[in-house]
C-alpha cells in the first residue's frame, strides 16, 4: 500500500498533537476552581459512584474516538492507494470463411451460411472474417469481432445466393442482393472458379502474418474443385503456403467434388480436415471440428493503481458515533 500524498500525514500527526497539548492545557487551567463543602456524603452514595465510573470512562472514549476520527480522516486524505498488477489470459483464434460463389454450389452454400449464423453467435472474443472469390477474391468481412456486423454480412451473401438460386430476383425484381456476390469477383478474362488463387488471397487476408505468427489461425474452405481457368497457383500449392503460415484448412465440398482424392489430400496436409457433403451431417460436424481446435493464448500485463479508502472509511464512521454518542451522554 502506498500514499499519494504521504506529506499529509506528518502535517494532519503535528496538528494534532498540538490540538492535544492545547486540551490538555485547557483541562488543568480549570482543575484548582472552588470547590462545594460537605461532599463526602454524596460521594458515598453508590449511584454517584457509578456515574462517576462513567463520566471517567467516557471521557477517555471521547477523547481516544476523537483523536482516531482526526487520524483517520488525515489517512484519507493522503489518498491510500495499492498498484496491482494483473496479468490477462487471453485466447486467441481468427476463422476466415473463403466460399468460392459458384453458382455450383449454391445449394451448399445457403446451407453453410444458416450454420454459420449459429457458429458465430456462440464466439467469445475469436475474430471472423468472410472471403469470396471466383475468378478474383474480395474480401467482404475483415477479420473482426463484432458479431452483429458479421451476422448482418452472412444475411447479406444469403440473400445474394438465395436470389439467384431461388429466383427471387425474377420475381421482385430486385437484382441488387443477387449481384452483391458478383462484385469484384469476376473481373478480367481468365474463367472462373481460380480456387488455389482464392485461397492463396484469403491466406493473406489474415493480418500480422510476420509479427504474429503464434496465433491460432484457420480458413473454412467451400469449393467444388472445379478449375474453369488459368491459376496463379494451384490448390496445392495455395495448401503448402498455408501449412507454412502454420494456418489450417477445413475444406467442405459437395458430391460431385473434382479430383477429391488429391483435393483432400493437399486440404489436410495442412492438419486440417475435408468434409464432404454426401454425408448429411458435414456441414455441423466441419463446424463442431473448428470449434475445437486449438486456442492459442496470449499474456497481456498491465498495472493499476487502486483506491483504498473502504476500511479506513467505516473505522472512520464508527468513531464519529462513538464520538457523538459518548458527547451527548456526558452532558447528562
Amino acid at each position: 500500500m502506498e500514499l499519494t500524498y504521504p506529506y499529509i500525514i506528518y502535517i494532519g500527526i503535528a496538528v494534532t498533537a498540538i490540538l492535544f497539548v492545547f486540551t490538555i492545557r485547557r483541562i488543568r487551567k480549570y482543575k484548582g476552581g472552588k470547590k462545594a463543602a460537605n461532599t463526602d456524603l454524596v460521594k458515598e452514595i453508590p449511584h454517584y459512584k457509578l456515574l462517576m465510573i462513567e463520566y471517567g470512562f467516557l471521557k477517555v472514549v471521547l477523547v481516544v474516538s476523537l483523536i482516531a476520527s482526526i487520524l483517520l480522516s488525515v489517512y484519507l486524505s493522503a489518498k491510500p492507494t495499492e498498484v496491482r498488477t494483473v496479468t490477462r489470459e487471453t485466447h486467441n483464434r481468427d476463422i476466415f470463411i473463403c466460399l468460392d460463389i459458384s453458382t455450383s454450389l449454391d445449394e451448399v452454400s445457403i446451407d453453410l451460411c444458416e450454420k454459420l449464423k449459429e457458429f458465430v453467435s456462440g464466439l467469445k472474443g475469436e475474430r471472423f472474417g468472410i472471403s469470396i472469390f471466383n475468378s478474383t477474391s474480395v474480401t467482404t468481412v475483415p477479420l473482426t469481432d463484432d458479431y452483429d456486423y458479421v451476422l448482418k454480412m452472412i444475411d447479406k451473401l444469403e440473400n445474394s445466393i438465395s436470389a439467384g438460386y431461388y429466383g427471387y430476383y425474377s420475381d421482385s425484381g430486385d437484382e441488387g442482393d443477387y449481384g452483391y456476390r458478383f462484385a469484384g469477383t469476376c473481373g478480367g478474362n481468365r474463367g472462373s472458379s481460380i480456387i488455389g488463387d482464392g485461397l492463396a488471397a484469403c491466406l493473406y487476408s489474415f493480418p500480422d502474418l510476420d509479427e504474429n505468427p503464434d496465433r491460432s489461425r484457420l480458413i473454412v474452405f467451400v469449393t467444388d474443385n472445379d478449375l474453369m481457368g488459368e491459376p496463379t497457383i494451384t490448390v496445392s500449392e495455395a495448401c503448402d503456403l498455408c501449412t507454412f503460415r502454420d494456418v489450417k484448412v477445413f475444406a467442405l465440398a459437395p458430391s460431385f467434388v473434382v479430383n477429391e482424392a488429391e483435393f483432400k489430400s493437399a486440404v489436410q496436409s495442412t492438419g486440417g480436415d475435408y468434409f464432404n457433403t454426401r454425408n448429411s451431417h458435414a456441414i455441423d460436424d466441419m463446424l463442431e471440428e473448428v470449434k475445437e481446435t486449438d486456442v492459442s493464448v496470449s499474456y497481456s500485463t498491465y498495472t493499476s493503481q487502486v483506491d483504498l479508502p473502504e476500511v479506513a472509511v467505516i473505522a472512520l464512521t464508527i468513531c464519529s458515533v462513538v464520538y457523538f454518542v459518548a458527547a451527548r451522554r456526558l452532558r447528562l
